[in-house]
């Protein structure tokens, strides 16, 4: 029986590896797959953390900059992590916005 994180790992893989195949055929993310990654699966995170004088594309992009530590012009898994480590942390911080226990955690 898979435990709930093991089953996010196994979620986190599956999504990236459904991006890294669209174009072309490879295990690494290129920007156009990146972007609609982003766009289809971290909407809230974009909403909330993209600074109001980029545009979606563009904050998209310099996150893919970002990640891109060996400049070669795709994310390979680990670098995706990178990006995915902000994601994490935006869920978390979002735990603590919303109603909850005095400690400030909803769950």
């Amino acid at each position: 029986m898979n435990t709930q994180l093991e089953q996010a790992f196994e979620c986190v893989v599956n999504v990236y590896h459904q991006y890294c195949i669209l174009d072309p055929v490879d295990d690494y993310l290129h920007l156009n797959e990146f972007q609609m990654l982003m766009k289809e699966q971290a909407q809230p995170f974009l909403r909330d953390t993209k600074p109001p004088y980029l545009s979606e594309n563009e904050f998209i992009r310099q996150l893919f900059q970002q990640a891109d530590r060996d400049q070669n012009n795709y994310l390979k898994f680990t670098e995706f992590l990178l990006v995915f480590a902000a994601l994490l942390n935006d869920a978390h911080d979002k735990s603590h916005d919303v109603g909850g226990d005095s400690s400030g955690h909803s769950h």
